[in-house]
């Protein structure tokens, strides 16, 4: 596109015109989509950073200057948005590692923080979803860290048990989790 038809274009996007909005849109759409998949293999995640990105382009139309480049400006905020989608997964990769290992010890800042409470949630109602005595076990290992044998004891079941109990707890967990963040 010639620079003077992009000028136009944004100037009319100022004006709030859904028609130079969707001409951006096919014209970028593409582009951008790729540039994202170069860095997520998800197709769903590009897409989703896709339509976020032009969300953003819609609601800040009007402080959109028609004499910068736009193919800088909206690289920049998929830029933006495909860095925090790789801090998102790489987090909730660490933590479902971390769920298999017994435990957190994440030092958290703010973002992260956010993150951990949108993912303990998330692992809140699939612990729920277990059966009774399951989560009683699942509960008492990864949230309380008591041992096998503790368990076992406080129980009144064997060892085995409880290992079974577990592994079939996060069988049903990891997959669900997995499936949330693809």
């Amino acid at each position: 596109m010639l620079p003077l038809e992009e000028r136009k274009l944004i100037h009319q996007l100022n004006q709030s015109n859904v028609k130079a909005f969707d001409t951006l849109f096919f014209q970028y759409h593409k582009r951008i989509y790729n540039f994202c998949l170069k860095f997520i293999s998800s197709k769903l995640e590009a897409e989703e950073i896709v339509q976020v990105v032009f969300i953003a382009i819609w609601e800040n139309r009007k402080n959109i200057d028609p004499e910068k480049l736009f193919s800088a400006y909206i690289f920049s905020i998929a830029r933006h948005h495909v860095y925090n989608a790789i801090k998102k997964l790489t987090f909730q990769k660490a933590y479902l590692e971390q769920l298999s290992n017994n435990g957190l010890n994440f030092d958290f800042n703010t973002e992260e923080t956010i993150y951990f409470n949108e993912l303990e949630g998330l692992i809140e109602k699939l612990i729920n979803q277990l059966p009774p005595r399951r989560k009683e076990i699942f509960v008492l290992s990864r949230q309380q860290g008591l041992t096998y044998v503790e368990i076992a004891k406080k129980l009144d079941i064997t060892e085995n048990t409880v290992d079974t109990q577990l592994r079939k707890a996060l069988d049903f967990i990891r997959p669900e989790l997995i499936k949330l963040f693809l």
